[in-house]
């Protein structure tokens, strides 16, 4: 890395006890937790003794990305390629629906495949198809955002409501058991009329509410997300402007289940680097977000690794394994969503190209699919360091617990009486008391 990177970076990598220790003990207190496991034979009988194997298969925290490449390279080995270098390492997958691109003409949304292509944004039965493939969670990305209107869309406030909560309605009926988790509201502090050239006077100013209103009468089982860009980190305690908009809501009566901040290191940014990669700065903010009460993920992540920083891909390693540990170590996480996959994918520039928002080289994996060292250390974190296997020696009447990360195991369980294979789950939100009949 040169003295630039250097300088970005500075704060990340300095020696800080109270942030080590913060994300040491938040890992362990807050990843993890307790089983307590009680067997039974099928006639009811208690299981006296046992040997038991516990070898995660998934986690409960949420590690994705999008997939709006999903489909999108121009030869078939390529998109092969993406679909396995993707569920290698994630477990959720963010779906299109920009209105704009998704409905091209009103009354024929683009769900099934054979509809007519749009660049990064795939037919979304197509990526809902390859979440259950994979046991991959989808996240639908957004319900509504003033930015993506299409332009035969109503111009005035009460018909544009009117035809949101149409357009909601009709993907609530296509997806309702499909898609639990949605980005209700997309960036409703950053209306800039004049960003891409687009003025929407339709919407009105209590959009958000309307909207999360709407959602909530047609997905009364989803999770509601409300997500917003990277001014989440200018803190102003209880005056946080993000903070402020979602306690609103949630004092109006509004069902959000969850925030999404958004973390695009793109260069508007670089000379923010003093809040936005300072872990203390970071934990301030997480903090303030906490006292929602409601989960909170890392929605869009941007870390780049742009040839101007010397060793980009060394940079962009030591930035994404700092922040990923912090941000998992944070009570009131529950997700971290990284944004482009693959070098030379990013949006308003050529495919394969290092034009436009492609030079600053954001993906986790070269446009060739080779995984970059970023790559690499998620995977290491994911699957490894952030994965548990352990045993443990069954007796009764004795308590017989086990510790490891959220998620689910397939448990190997050995009796006199033969050897058993079940899948368990430990929860954050459960009691965690794991009766099992064999």
């Amino acid at each position: 890395m040169n003295e630039y990177a250097q300088n970005l970076c500075q704060r990340l990598v300095k020696e800080d006890a109270e942030v080590e220790f913060r994300i040491k003990t938040g890992t362990e207190m807050y990843r993890k937790g307790f089983g307590r496991i009680e067997l039974q034979y099928a006639d009811g009988s208690p299981v006296e003794n046992a040997s038991l194997k516990f070898k995660q298969i998934s986690h409960e925290y949420l590690f994705g990305c999008n997939a709006f490449m999903f489909n999108q390279f121009p030869e078939e080995e390529q998109n092969r390629k993406y679909e396995e270098v993707f569920a290698n390492l994630f477990n959720e997958a963010v779906v299109p629906f920009y209105w704009s691109d998704f409905e091209l003409e009103d009354g024929n949304p683009r769900f099934a495949s054979g509809s007519t292509p749009v660049y990064r944004r795939p037919p979304t039965d197509e990526v809902v198809n390859f979440c259950k493939r994979h046991g991959i969670t989808p996240k639908g990305h957004p319900l509504c955002w003033h930015l993506f209107v299409p332009e035969w869309a109503p111009k005035k406030k009460s018909e544009m409501i009117k035809r949101l909560g149409r357009r909601i309605r009709e993907i609530a009926e296509h997806y309702g058991d499909d898609i639990q988790i949605w980005d209700t509201v997309n960036e409703a502090q950053s209306r800039n009329p004049v960003r891409r050239g687009f003025d929407n006077p339709a919407f009105p100013d209590n959009h958000v509410e309307e909207i999360f209103r709407i959602a909530d009468r047609y997905l009364p089982f989803a999770t509601l997300l409300y997500n917003d860009d990277n001014k989440w980190f200018q803190y102003n305690g209880d005056y946080t402007p993000v903070y402020l908009l979602v306690k609103s809501l949630q004092e109006h009566g509004c069902r959000v289940g969850g925030l999404g901040l958004q973390f695009h290191m793109f260069s508007r940014l670089l000379e923010q680097a003093d809040l936005f990669l300072n872990p203390r700065q970071i934990l301030k903010c997480l903090d303030q977000y906490g006292k929602l009460n409601i989960p909170v993920n890392f929605s869009e992540v941007s870390v780049i690794s742009s040839r101007d920083l010397g060793d980009g891909d060394a940079f962009q390693e030591l930035v994404t394994e700092k922040l990923y540990r912090l941000w998992f170590s944070h009570p009131a996480t529950n997700a971290i969503v990284w944004w482009n996959l693959v070098d030379g994918t990013a949006a308003y520039a050529p495919l394969g190209s290092e034009q436009g928002e492609n030079s600053l080289r954001a993906g986790l994996v070269n446009y060739d699919f080779t995984p970059k060292p970023a790559y690499r250390i998620l995977e290491q974190l994911i699957k490894h360091e952030w994965h548990t296997e352990t045993t443990l020696d069954y007796h009764r009447p004795a308590e017989n617990m086990f510790h490891g990360f959220y998620g689910d195991y397939e448990t190997t369980i050995q009796t006199d009486k033969g050897t058993f294979t079940r899948t368990i789950s430990l929860s954050k939100d459960s009691d965690n008391m794991i009766r099992i009949t064999l």
